[in-house]
């Protein structure tokens, strides 16, 4: 699974930097550098939002995390294109099947949640792009939330953090240095 993600992504970041270096190499005035990056956001951006959507997971993660950045770096650190095109990421995040996330609860804690719990809602009351909250009624009769990481996740994230790694390393939108952009997400996820 990991290895398949990590190819689509670095595949398609191949694919956009030779892009973005040959259209660049194309211009001589700084007019022309701003209105050919301008086209390149543009088309780049809704190929990195199919990555996000195909890949789910962390990269959905990420999308949210980019689209945030609006009203913080603004256009100096982030494109506009790519703003606003991961932006349909931050709302609406599919469900997994109960079916798929009890293995979690069996994992964590040995059980399934029929033994951990009196009751647990099989829909989840909300889904996020790494985990999902059930509502679930203690042994002891307490209302709780119980937040389920999506199983493949802890997985998925070195090899996930090593491709956003590599491509933070390389990207430079307009001069910009992202590494930042990598190392603070890294940092949020950890904490989360």
């Amino acid at each position: 699974v990991g290895l398949a993600r990590s190819a689509r992504a670095m595949n398609l970041f191949n694919e956009l930097k030779a892009d973005y270096d040959t259209e660049l190499a194309k211009v001589h005035t700084e007019e022309e550098t701003a209105a050919v990056l301008e086209a390149l956001h543009e088309r780049s951006a809704p190929k990195v939002l199919a990555l996000a959507r195909n890949n789910g997971g962390i990269y959905n993660k990420a999308a949210q995390f980019v689209a945030s950045l609006q009203g913080g770096a603004g256009d100096k650190g982030v494109p506009k294109a790519y703003v606003q095109a991961l932006a349909v990421l931050t709302d609406g995040a599919p469900f997994k099947d109960f079916a798929v996330m009890e293995p979690v609860l069996v994992e964590e804690f040995g059980k399934k949640g029929a033994d951990l719990f009196k009751s647990i809602e099989h829909r989840p009351i909300a889904a996020a792009s790494l985990a999902q909250v059930h509502r679930a009624v203690t042994k002891d009769g307490e209302t709780v939330a119980v937040k389920l990481l999506y199983p493949a996740l802890r997985k998925e994230m070195a090899s996930d953090f090593a491709v956003f790694r590599v491509v933070g390393s390389q990207i430079k939108p307009g001069g910009f240095d992202l590494q930042w952009l990598v190392k603070d997400f890294e940092e949020a996820i950890t904490m989360e």
